[in-house]
């Protein structure tokens, strides 16, 4: 994420005057200098190769040891004169990757003057910046520091882009200099989330997510598929957590909604708490609701006397003044909307969902046919509102009659229809629109466009006329979006929450190499500028692939959604289509639809009676560090090393720039300091005593504000590794799945897990068991096909089909029709040994030539399916999609013993001393070394980085500080078995004057250099 720099004047200036006085030994980059304009908007350059690390200091860009080379590149940018007659605006785009994509490099802007203008110094590579500019010519300075380097090159690019800025002055459009998630960075004022992800057993076929917020209880209910999941967050556990923790998702499913599905969708009325269920069947819907957050559910009306049958929607809401129902059997109206091929029909029912009246069309002729209707809403005054993006032939009066994006307005509680378009919109777009509506009426509608951008307008006749209609992504650069989902606070304040890409191309195709993130769009001032922001910026919501309306990548279905909690924090449902090994290989893409909420954790909500509430985020200006939260799942203690893990916690609105860690040998305490993590979320315990049988820690955030409250406590004892074992069944466990999810209360059909193994006995195959919780009549139910689909090798499948009565094991592929209805083309016979128990294990033996994936590679997909009767019937149970890191059957019944080997060039020295590590070992018998992680001592480590062919790896790191340091090396190998020994080196670091100081003794540059380096003890980057 790009960072701002924050201001040390005194300490600043010294810097750059030492900075200036070193610069004759700089060395520049290759090209040292170029330039961008509309007609030339692309260049690019390498830094390096750099042999030693040189950091800067914190928040200034200013190389420590100038001694050394921080490459500095200068740019010229040359933007049209007219720039801002013409309603643009033009920003610079730096990205920088280092070729290896394993050390970790941070760029700098500067001005004309040396000024520090943005920067980038997230850890690791790739970094990115992004830097609005004005008209005219305008010069910079792009610094690269080689933060932890070990002889790279970066290669850095910069991209000029020159765009419609209706997005609004200030953070989204007009006149910031934004981060790449399109705000200006760290204001506090704007929105700041924090993601929550359902657990591997819960969520998994998501896709097309709807959310309930109950003011009541203050939780959230959340449809997957046919599940029913409450979401408790974990500040409302009845043991609280900090808001950085990961939620509590319980499975409170129905019956009648669990039966099976063609369309799910999920509401709660924000008076009563009332939780409506609907899947669609047919027509009909098969429909009930809960009072008690799904502890129990009553039957609603199942079959409507006339409805769509497709792509329903509920709300509830007030009923227009004067209504004769009014309040006399539920407090609100609940409107039931859904679709067909010639109508689309809405029916209200009074009694709060028991039973509905006649559904009545909303749709005119000319808007019959067309793409899916957006989700109901209902105003304050009773208004009922169906927003559509389908190709609705109206007349604007202003380019006579298009296709727009219209509302479906209903002023009687649902009987009858005007339609209000948005005049600048073009219609067609692929996805539903949404209508946000405030507490004074006041209507947002977010649509995307027929050009594919997220756009909002507004009104305040209710649809009679639209303001403000803006492209609300164009300050990230998305030039195409998805599944828009709005909603509205305060008459000046809402929200829109969708996916985008800024990578052009066909972006409904397999064949699209673009990534897609969740944003959210924030307006304070009635929709006349937008807060962007990237809710998860280090991780895709789809890698590549596209998103599509059909086939492979329809993973995510049709639509998103989005709420509001008592205190006016959007909360965003959607399916994460990149898990597993995506998320660090967008190529690898896993195509799945894992239930996911972002909400937001600070900065402004859309109620601004919250605004600087005491006690709370809602800050208009910065504040310390809300608490992290210590995960012990991601934490480990072994005899070699012990590793402190954590979830950042809202930053405040100002960057977070230490975690301090604390220790104790109780739960009582006391806790003493151990160590500074930096900005990173781990730290290794190198002072951890082998004596003590178990530790407690905590940690606390810091930011320039302030320290944050503790974070919680957790513990971590002294335990065994235990190695993946691959060489016996079942194998590796890689997907597990909730018992008791599937859409049959048949065990048959209820999946469990799916694991993978490679014994000796099966060489060349892979063992492939999907685990259903038992077959009930000790045999597989005659009619069901067992599909685990593999998208990425070609929609490849391997199945046991039992249509024939007789279960046979086969292999072929598939293709998507439609909705999830699969068309599968079998192509041969699995290996005779495939097989199945009365336990419900489904055992596929498969040969790995059917797989083309070898020793050391990913094979991705194992997205198991349940069907009964026929076999493109929609599923009643999924697992998966998950990964498995092929480890091959050579080292099985060998030496599991791996062996660590660690030499450092010194033991000795001047702070700063570099320290040269020779980094090697043996691997375990028939396995070669494959990764190491290299501890530093110091808070600085690498994780998981691969050895060289020659089993060998040098690594350079400088000590900044006085002190003595032990270095601790693990190293792994193919088979994924880790080094058990101690491999560790020593060193101190003094402030003896010698060696490079002496140099510069008597000369300015060292009386400055001395000056700088004695007194500081800033806290280390971890």
């Amino acid at each position: 994420m790009t960072t701002t720099s924050r201001r040390m004047p005194a300490l600043q200036g010294l810097l750059w005057l030492l900075a200036t006085l070193a610069s004759p030994l700089a060395l520049a980059t290759n090209p040292s200098e170029g330039s961008v304009s509309a007609d030339s908007p692309e260049l690019s350059f390498e830094a390096g190769p750099h042999l030693v690390s040189n950091p800067a200091y914190p928040d200034t860009g200013v190389c420590l040891n100038p001694l050394l080379v921080c490459d500095d590149f200068a740019l010229t940018v040359n933007v049209p004169s007219d720039l801002e007659a013409n309603g643009q605006v033009a920003r610079i785009t730096v990205h920088t990757v280092e070729a290896g994509g394993t050390d970790d490099y941070d760029i700098y802007l500067l001005d004309a003057e040396g000024n520090q203008l943005n920067s980038s110094t997230q850890g690791g590579t790739p970094e990115e910046m992004v830097h609005f500019v004005d008209p005219g010519q305008s010069n910079f300075t792009i610094r690269v520091i080689p933060w932890l380097v070990t002889g790279t090159v970066a290669n850095t690019s910069v991209t000029l882009e020159i765009s419609d800025g209706s997005g609004g002055g200030g953070q989204a459009g007009g006149g910031g200099n934004g981060a790449p998630d399109g705000r200006l960075p760290f204001d506090p004022e704007a929105p700041r989330y924090h993601v929550y992800v359902s657990p591997p057993e819960e969520g998994n076929d998501a896709g097309e997510p709807t959310v309930g917020w109950n003011p009541l209880t203050e939780r959230a209910m959340f449809v997957s598929y046919t599940n029913a999941l409450r979401v408790t967050f974990p500040e409302k556990l009845d043991e609280p957590l900090p808001e950085a923790c990961a939620a509590t998702w319980e499975n409170k499913s129905g019956l009648i909604t669990t039966l099976n599905s063609l369309d799910p969708i999920m509401y709660t009325d924000q008076v009563t708490g009332r939780t409506f269920n609907s899947q669609l069947s047919g027509a009909n819907s098969l429909f009930e609701y809960s009072d008690d957050d799904g502890e129990s559910w009553t039957p609603g009306q199942i079959g409507l006397p006339n409805g769509g049958a497709d792509h329903q929607g509920v709300v509830s809401g007030p009923y227009p003044e004067g209504f004769p129902l009014a309040g006399l059997l539920y407090p609100n109206a609940v409107y039931y909307c859904s679709q067909s091929v010639a109508t689309a029909f809405c029916a209200r029912s009074d009694d709060g969902g028991q039973t509905f009246g006649p559904g009545y069309p909303f749709k005119n002729t000319d808007c019959a046919a067309g793409a899916l209707h957006g989700h109901p809403k209902v105003a304050p005054d009773g208004t009922l509102y169906v927003p559509d993006s389908s190709q609705c032939v109206v007349a604007t009066g202003l380019d006579g009659s298009s296709e727009k994006v219209v509302a479906f307005v209903s002023e009687d509680a649902g009987v009858t229809y005007d339609v209000r378009p948005i005049p600048q919109s073009e219609g067609g777009g692929a996805d539903d629109p949404s209508v946000g509506i405030a507490s004074d009426g006041t209507v947002y509608m977010c649509y995307q466009n027929a050009d594919g951008t997220a756009r909002v307008a507004v009104s305040h006749d209710k649809g009679l006329s639209w303001e403000n209609d803006q492209d609300v992504g164009a300050a990230a650069g998305l030039v195409s979006t998805r599944f828009p989902a709005m909603v509205a606070g305060d008459p000046d304040r809402a929200a829109c929450a969708f996916l985008g890409t800024t990578t052009v191309g066909p972006d409904a195709d397999l064949a699209f190499e673009g990534v897609w993130y969740p944003y959210v769009a924030t307006t304070y001032d009635g929709g006349e500028t937008w807060d962007l922001v990237n809710v998860s910026p280090n991780d895709y919501v789809q890698g590549f692939g596209g998103v599509g309306p059909s086939g492979t990548n329809r993973n995510l279905l049709d639509f998103n959604d989005l709420e509001l909690d008592n205190y006016g924090r959007p909360i965003f449902a959607y399916a994460d289509g990149c898990i597993g090994s995506c998320v660090t290989d967008p190529a690898a893409n896993s195509f799945a639809a894992k239930g996911t909420i972002a909400r937001q954790v600070g900065g402004r909500t859309l109620y601004a009676e919250f605004d600087n509430l005491a006690g709370s985020r809602f800050s208009t200006s910065p504040i310390a560090p809300a608490p992290a939260c210590a995960v012990r799942e991601q934490s480990q203690r072994t005899v070699n090393q012990t590793l402190v893990a954590w979830n950042a916690p809202d930053n405040g609105g100002a960057p977070i720039s230490n975690y301090a860690v604390y220790r104790a040998s109780s739960a009582a305490g006391p806790f003493e300091f151990i160590g500074n993590a930096g900005p990173k979320t781990r730290y290794v315990d190198a002072t951890a005593d082998l004596n003590v049988p178990e530790y407690w820690y905590k940690i606390v955030a810091e930011n320039s504000v302030g320290s944050a409250p503790d974070s919680n406590v957790i513990s971590l004892p002294i335990e065994e590794v235990v190695p993946v074992d691959t060489c016996s069944l079942p194998g590796q466990t890689i997907a597990v799945d909730a018992v008791g999810d599937s859409d049959a209360p048949l065990d048959d059909v209820d999946f469990v897990s799916i694991s993978v193994a490679e014994p000796p006995a099966f060489a060349d195959h892979f063992v492939i068991t999907a685990k259903v919780a038992g077959f009930t009549a000790g045999e597989p139910l005659p009619t069901a096909f067992y599909p685990l689909l593999f998208p990425l090798l070609n929609n490849l499948y391997i199945a046991m089909d039992v249509s024939q009565a007789t279960p046979r094991f086969v292999y072929g592929s598939y293709v998507d029709i439609s909705s999830g209805v699969l068309n599968f083309s079998e192509e041969g016979s699995l290996d005779e040994r495939s097989t199945y128990d009365a336990s419900g294990n489904i055992v596929y033996v498969v040969p790995k030539a059917l797989f083309g994936k070898a020793t050391g590679e990913v094979l991705a997909g194992f997205d198991a399916r349940s069907r009964v009767v026929y076999q493109s019937v929609p599923s009643q149970d999924t697992a998966g999609p998950a990964d498995y890191l092929v480890r091959g059957s050579e080292s099985c019944g060998k030496s599991a013993t791996v062996l660590a080997s660690l030499q450092g060039s010194t033991g000795e020295g001047v702070a700063p001393l570099s320290v040269a590590f020779t980094v090697t070992g043996s691997a375990s018998e028939g396995a070669q070394l494959a990764t190491f992680s290299l501890d530093f001592g110091d808070g600085e480590y690498i994780e998981d980085r691969p050895f060289s062919s020659e089993g060998i790896a040098t690594v350079s790191h400088s000590y900044l500080n006085p002190g003595t340091y032990r270095a601790y090396l693990t190293v792994t190998d193919s088979q994924g078995r880790k080094s058990s020994n101690l491999a560790e080196h020593t060193v101190v670091a003094v402030l003896e004057e010698r060696g490079a100081l002496s140099a510069l003794r008597g000369g300015a540059l060292g009386w400055l250099l001395l000056v700088l380096l004695l007194p500081l003890a800033w806290r280390r980057r971890g």
